[in-house]
């Protein structure tokens, strides 16, 4: 099964994905390979995918922002592309990405944190000090991103604390 993971910054493509995990509102959704065609929102953000490599099972997670995805058993196109494929494809786009690993430690996350946190109280006091309303989005493009940014790591610390336990 072909698993593809994209975001603007970030691309993974897995091809020999036995079973992906996503969350719904609706439940829980295991897609295995002949899944049926299937769409929707990710709803708590974690994508957790088990490929075949070397004979061994390996699960890897993933954090996401603002996250969709699509099961297909259609064929990528008619041009011949390195992503055709004859079985279930599951296609994941999100707005950001973390992939949960044994090398991401909680340290760093906390240093990007905090340096992220750094910069947003500098904007949150610029845009203070210039008598603008912070939820004016038109303004303040720059204050809710760094908003949004410090939102995903903190959920990426969650998730990590969680998954080191």
């Amino acid at each position: 099964m072909l698993f593809l993971l994209a975001t603007p910054e970030y691309n993974n493509v897995q091809s020999n994905t036995t079973k992906v995990r996503v969350h719904l509102r609706s439940g829980v959704a295991e897609i295995f390979e002949q899944h049926q065609d299937l769409m929707g929102k990710i709803d708590n953000n974690i994508v957790e995918i088990e490929t075949n490599f070397e004979n061994k099972i390996e699960k890897i997670w993933f954090v996401l922002q603002d996250a969709v995805f699509i099961v297909s058993n259609q064929k990528a196109g008619a041009s011949k592309t390195a992503f055709e494929n004859t079985g279930t494809g599951v296609y994941v786009y999100a707005k950001r990405v973390k992939e949960i690993n044994s090398s991401l430690s909680i340290e760093d996350l906390t240093k990007q944190y905090d340096q992220k946190f750094i910069l947003f109280e500098a904007e949150k006091q610029s845009l203070l000090d210039q008598n603008l309303n912070l939820s004016d989005q038109t303004n303040n493009s720059k204050y809710g991103l760094l908003k949004e940014e410090l939102e995903f790591l903190k959920k990426v610390m969650a998730v990590v604390k969680e998954f080191k336990t």
